[in-house]
């Protein structure tokens, strides 16, 4: 037996890189917004391992979509749960890719190009391998396996299992115990900030948002910061720099400022990926104090997609379905495509050309469907256009005997 796990995609130990390309799409219905943006999809399953010994018998994780090569083959597993959440990352088959995924820190670094000089800046643990899921069993309801896992998240237990993977992965790739070492961030930041949305986040319209800083010291800091947007895919990768701007500002003893921003729809929709995402940055220079990067993954709402099924299903009997878009841009839309499947609702892919909208224009599309098996069934629609490239929707149907 086994069950997809939707997981985190951050790889290597000790600082987090992201997975270079499109790897997998989310199978939980509602689950993009919860997950922040990054995200990553893998397989487990139930055997025995007669090759590691009992202990790890159970549920061992298999990348169907790995991202890097294993005993020189694009492959990843079979690695045991319980060596995951052990730290064994010294056993086959891939464990120190696997324990990354669900159990790095992120360090922040700033580059000098100049330089070439590379300074770790902040460090924390908490944000790689959270809402580790699957689906539940009979509905579509979210599973948290996040404990099965790690311990839980900053505890006693869950950092000495962090440490003993680091240990060993350093004996394995030969590193003495003096080298290879975690950077330590030990310096407190003079200031602190943060990105807040202000307004809706909708492909079409403008971006608002508001860089908050705040004066964490009892004196008065003279602050620089450097802010660009990119566009990204749901893995992080950058795509296109749509936006870029610059501030400074002196803030009094224990002050906090806020500073709006603006990144209009012209700035980004040519660059925007299907994943809908913008990734703002600002790197805060502070005059005689410690530098500090603020981050924030905007994800861009799609819009809507409605779907109807007008009458009761049941087998080998015709079912009426309507889809409705609407436009919602002030500008035409083009090269409209509506896709439909779904198992035994079905036969293969129904694709259906659709003519241009206008501004603000609904186009109401006829679906029929004839299903050939009873029980519960999915319909799952995709409405693509020169704008918007993938917007879907989807409906259970029960189709009655």
């Amino acid at each position: 037996r086994g069950r997809e796990i939707l997981g985190s995609p951050y790889w290597q130990l000790p600082v987090h890189r992201m997975c270079p390309e499109h790897c997998c799409t989310p199978v939980i219905p509602g689950c993009h917004n919860m997950l922040l943006g990054n995200f990553h999809v893998w397989n487990e399953s139930w055997f025995t391992r007669s090759d590691l010994g009992p202990s790890y018998n159970g549920w061992q994780i298999l990348d169907a979509t790995p991202q890097e090569q294993s005993a020189g083959i694009f492959q990843c597993g079979p690695a045991s749960l319980i060596a995951i959440k052990e730290g064994d990352v010294d056993l086959d088959y891939d464990s120190p890719f696997v324990f990354a995924e669900v159990n790095a820190d992120r360090i922040t670094w700033t580059y000098d190009i100049r330089t070439r000089e590379a300074k770790p800046i902040s460090s924390e643990t908490k944000s790689i391998g959270q809402f580790t899921s699957t689906k539940a069993v009979g509905s579509y309801a979210r599973v948290d396996v996040t404990n099965n896992y790690k311990y839980a998240e900053g505890s006693q237990k869950e950092r000495e299992v962090y440490e003993k993977a680091r240990t060993k992965l350093r004996r394995e790739l030969g590193f003495s115990s003096t080298t290879e070492k975690r950077p330590e961030i030990d310096q407190k930041p003079d200031i602190s900030g943060k990105f807040k949305v202000d307004g809706s986040l909708e492909i079409g319209k403008d971006v608002s948002l508001i860089l908050v800083l705040r004066n964490l010291t009892s004196d008065a800091k003279t602050v620089k910061a450097n802010m660009t947007a990119w566009t990204v895919v749901y893995t992080g990768k950058p795509i296109h720099e749509v936006w870029k701007d610059s501030l400074s500002h002196t803030l009094g003893p224990e002050e906090e400022k806020q500073f709006p921003i603006k990144i209009t729809y012209a700035e980004y929709q040519q660059n925007l990926t299907s994943d809908n995402m913008i990734q703002v940055t600002a790197l805060c220079q502070v005059e005689s104090g410690i530098d500090m990067v603020v981050g924030r993954n905007i994800t861009l709402d799609n819009p809507d997609l409605v779907m109807q099924v007008l009458s009761d299903a049941k087998v080998n009997e015709p079912v009426n379905v309507e889809v409705v878009f609407t436009n919602p841009l002030d500008q035409e839309v083009k090269d409209c495509v509506l896709q439909a499947e779904g198992s035994d609702l079905l036969k293969g892919k129904l694709k259906i050309e659709m003519p241009s909208l206008q501004p603000r224009q609904s186009s109401k599309v006829p679906l029929e469907i004839i299903p050939t098996k009873s029980g519960t069934k999915q319909l799952l629609v995709n409405f693509s256009c020169d704008k918007f490239p993938d917007v879907k929707a989807f409906e259970t149907i029960n189709v009655a005997k």
